[in-house]
């Protein structure tokens, strides 16, 4: 149910009817809504030619040789594959998390309320039709399928936006209540990981300031870091598992709008570990990788045509 309390500048694209009962920010609605939401935890075992788990985590706002400058980033792309000729689609910031998910920015051209018509599909029905089960988990997002923009309410800081989780701008996934259980608070990550209950496909938004968005590269390197170290020895996280950390878009409109990106986990041979990449890749290849890996077909979009990693 909509709420006085939450206010929309909406840009349509196509006129499907979505759920929007999760889009009150008020206090009261909030918590009624988070002790009822449904929240899943899919698994599935569908072996890949390359990996068995793909995990997309997106950082903010940056350009190539800021990020390559920081330490902690640096340090990350040492223990995989610096991809060195990766670039984003488009400015500014929610295009480029559609595409990543939709192989189109399907006509978003700006961060403002967008609604993408329940007839263009993403890469969740690839997914679903092939077994292959998926999340998101969006960090300070206060439950499973959250529509709106979430205010920390002590300190004011934005916390979780709608525009940076690239599957809630798409009527195909939030007229389903199934698949809005799969878009998880981030503290469900940890959960899901504990109890061996990770799926094999995952999108990862950190917040507004780990993500870089609100602070700086020097706290978006220090989180991913801390973030991904333990994992890149966990075993309920290893599991022939492919990680791109990658960012949305450079800061620098005027450029070729490359991104620092890097692929980790123990699906790269350990012969590749530390070396780079200069082959030509983009957002739309994340989809283009995970389509060829399972055999899922593809949208006929910039999926079908990008190059995959593998």
């Amino acid at each position: 149910m909509w709420s006085a309390a939450c206010v929309f500048v909406s840009v349509w694209v196509g006129s499907a009817v979505a759920q929007t009962q999760y889009t009150s920010t008020g206090t009261a609605a909030v918590a009624k809504a988070r002790a009822t939401a449904l929240t899943e935890s899919p698994t599935s075992n569908v072996i890949g030619k390359t990996f068995n788990r793909f995990v997309s985590i997106f950082l903010e706002n940056t350009d190539y040789d800021t990020a390559a400058a920081d330490p902690n980033l640096s340090w990350l792309a040492s223990q995989g594959i610096l991809l060195s000729n990766y670039e984003a689609i488009t400015h500014p910031s929610q295009p480029n998390y559609v595409a990543s998910v939709g192989g189109s920015t399907n006509g978003v051209i700006s961060d403002l309320y967008s609604r993408i018509d329940s007839s263009h599909e993403t890469i969740v029905d690839l997914l679903e039709a092939n077994g292959v089960s998926w999340s998101e988990y969006q960090e300070d997002s206060p439950y499973s399928g959250f529509e709106a923009n979430w205010i920390n309410h002590q300190t004011g800081a934005n916390d979780y936006v709608r525009k940076h989780n690239p599957l809630m701008s798409y009527d195909s996934v939030t007229s389903n209540l199934d698949r809005l259980a799969k878009i998880k608070n981030f503290t469900m990550f940890e959960t899901d990981l504990n109890n061996n209950q990770l799926p094999q496909w995952m999108f990862i938004t950190p917040n507004m300031t780990n993500d870089g968005h609100d602070t700086s590269v020097t706290t978006a390197g220090a989180w991913a870091r801390s973030f991904l170290t333990p994992l890149l020895s966990n075993s309920n996280f290893m599991q022939r598992t492919l990680v791109l950390l990658t960012f949305d878009e450079s800061e620098n409109y005027f450029n070729n709008n490359q991104v620092f990106s890097i692929l980790l986990g123990d699906a790269i041979p350990a012969s590749s570990i530390g070396t780079s990449n200069s082959t030509a890749f983009n957002h739309y290849s994340q989809m283009a990788t995970v389509e060829n890996n399972w055999s899922l077909g593809n949208l006929g979009l910039n999926d079908a045509t990008a190059t995959p990693f593998f």
